[in-house]
Formats: C-alpha cells, sequence, structure tokens
C-alpha cells in the first residue's frame, strides 16, 4: 500500500461515536418494545442483535476518540446504555422465541 494512502487513512478526521450509540439505544428500546406491547420476540432478538453490534461499534470508535476531549467518558458511557439496552431486548427475545 502507498505511504500517501495510510496518510490520508490515519489523518482523517474521527467519527462522532453519538450517532451509533443512539442506534444502538433505539434499537433496543424498540426491540423491548416490540416485545412487550406487540408481543414480537423475533423481532425484539433481531433487533437486540443489531443493537449490540452497533454499539459494540459505537464504544470502539469512542475507546478510540482523541485523548484531549473531555466528553470521552460521556461516549463511552452513552454507547455502554445502548449495549445493556440491546442486550436486554435480545435476552427477552430469544428466550421466549421457542
Amino acid at each position: 500500500m502507498d505511504v500517501n494512502q495510510m496518510d490520508d487513512y490515519y489523518n482523517r478526521p474521527p467519527r462522532n461515536p453519538v450517532a451509533y450509540g443512539l442506534l444502538s439505544l433505539v434499537c433496543g428500546i424498540f426491540g423491548v418494545v416490540s416485545f412487550y406491547i406487540f408481543d414480537q420476540p423475533m423481532v425484539a432478538a433481531g433487533l437486540g442483535a443489531v443493537g449490540m453490534v452497533i454499539g459494540g461499534f459505537a464504544i470502539n470508535i469512542a475507546s478510540h476518540f482523541p485523548l484531549s476531549d473531555k466528553n470521552r467518558p460521556q461516549y463511552m458511557g452513552f454507547a455502554a446504555t445502548g449495549i445493556m439496552a440491546s442486550v436486554i431486548a435480545f435476552m427477552l427475545g430469544f428466550v421466549n422465541m421457542f
């Protein structure tokens, strides 16, 4: 790989983990709501799994965020909240699926 291409890859601005954390939280909340209100355990398990993957990506982005940023702990906490909601939705849906 060319050195100039690597420089472009490493010098790009970091992604904002808030959007990914919010998407993970929304997937977890919709999964729990679909389980309790609409009685759809497969939808809850699916949304929970998607939310866990997105939340893991958000926590990865937040952990590699620049150390000089004061909001880094908030980003990590937000992503962790999304993962927790998604885990709850996945567990509720998977246990009651069959």
